[in-house]
């Protein structure tokens, strides 16, 4: 059985059985309640929605502009480290691949193949790639060891109990 309701004033209503409607007037008044009911929650999960979507598009907002930031930084910071870890790597293979063949005969040429500009070319940058990431590893544990000492100064003499 479906219940139906009847608005006597502003904040009275009286839940109504199908036996108690009695002519047409009452029910357009029960089901003009209704879907003033069923709207005004409409409403309210309407803007329940908009709500959680402008406070979601804010957020993404922030997290992106705040990662773009920091990709740039990243980048203009460690741009150059990149470039001499990718020069390293693609030199240390093209040197294998270009100035010491692995076969019998490329064995029998490679003091030959070492003395080509090519070869001395890879190797510069081998040997120098070597050493710039090398240096790369001594100024980062620097840092990290100077960030320490910073944080331990900041913090006050009583904390150990």
């Amino acid at each position: 059985m479906q219940l139906r309701y009847r608005l006597l004033n502003e904040n009275e209503i009286r839940i109504l059985n199908e036996n108690e409607i009695e002519n047409d007037s009452e029910k357009e008044i029960t089901n003009n309640y209704e879907k003033k009911e069923i709207t005004n929650n409409y409403e309210k999960k309407d803007k329940y929605i908009e709500f959680i979507l402008q406070k979601g598009y804010i957020i993404l907002v922030f997290v992106f502009q705040t990662t773009c930031k920091v990709v740039k930084y990243i980048i203009s910071f460690s741009g150059i480290y990149l470039l001499w870890i990718i020069l390293h790597y693609f030199a240390s293979h093209l040197y294998i691949r270009f100035c010491v063949p692995q076969t019998i005969i490329g064995f029998l040429i490679s003091p030959f193949l070492t003395a080509t500009p090519h070869c001395q070319g890879l190797r510069w940058v081998v040997y120098n790639g070597g050493n710039f990431i090398n240096n790369m590893w001594v100024v980062l544990g620097t840092w990290i060891c100077s960030n320490i000492l910073i944080m331990n100064k900041e913090l006050p003499a009583n904390t150990v109990q």
